[in-house]
């Protein structure tokens, strides 16, 4: 019995060597496997194992200006006519956006003809709207204006030239297109009033046909 007893115990002893080093040996690659699988690169990549930077995005195309964005000195100047008296109208502006929506600055109205001549400078008061609805029309700001100043009004008369300087009070309204980031085609007409007649003028009806603006 004791004989039988060391022969069937001794081969399970020689199995404990085997059976503990292919343990071992299983843990270790299941083990690294994860590590290899995490380090495995494009054979394109020189070094695999460090991260690739993030494709830069596209550029993007440049938004047109808002008119949110013109904000500070802009330089207005058109050409026209004035009505009874009839003249060749120029006028210039330089206004200051504060605003979007509001901005303040002087405007000079020189009509000039054969036989009269205008100059009306005025500060003005401007409110526009900065956002139509809809996107077909958002290059198209309406606006309106007041101010007040002074009409110089010369005129000739056969012979004599007779002036005359009076209080002025001018409102108006206008259209601007918006044709680039810095630029603005538009057109606009002013109501002159003289409330103490100058030169026997109580009222001159101007139109700027045509103008452009230019945002510094």
């Amino acid at each position: 019995m004791i004989v039988s007893a060391s022969r069937t115990t001794a081969p399970n002893r020689a199995r404990r060597p085997a059976l503990f080093w292919t343990a071992l040996l299983a843990g270790l690659i299941l083990g690294g496997a994860p590590a290899l699988a995490q380090d495995w690169g494009d054979d394109a990549n020189d070094d695999w194992a460090a991260p690739q930077p993030a494709p830069a995005p596209a550029p993007r195309a440049r938004p047109i200006r808002r008119p949110g964005d013109d904000l500070g000195w802009s330089a207005r100047t058109g050409l026209g006519f004035t009505a009874d008296p009839t003249t060749f109208l120029l006028n210039f502006e330089v206004p200051y956006a504060f605003e979007s929506w509001f901005a303040l600055g002087p405007m000079l109205q020189v009509g000039l003809d054969q036989n009269d001549a205008l100059v009306m400078p005025t500060v003005n008061m401007t409110l526009k709207v900065p956002d139509l609805p809809g996107r077909d029309f958002d290059r198209v700001h309406p606006y309106g204006f007041a101010g007040i100043g002074l009409a110089y009004i010369e005129r000739e008369v056969g012979n004599d030239d007779r002036d005359g300087t009076g209080f002025l009070v001018t409102a108006g309204f206008g259209v601007e297109y918006q044709v680039s980031e810095r630029v603005y085609f538009g057109s606009q007409m002013m109501l002159n009033f003289l409330p103490k007649k100058t030169e026997r003028e109580s009222f001159i009806y101007s139109w700027q046909m045509g103008g452009i603006r230019f945002v510094f």
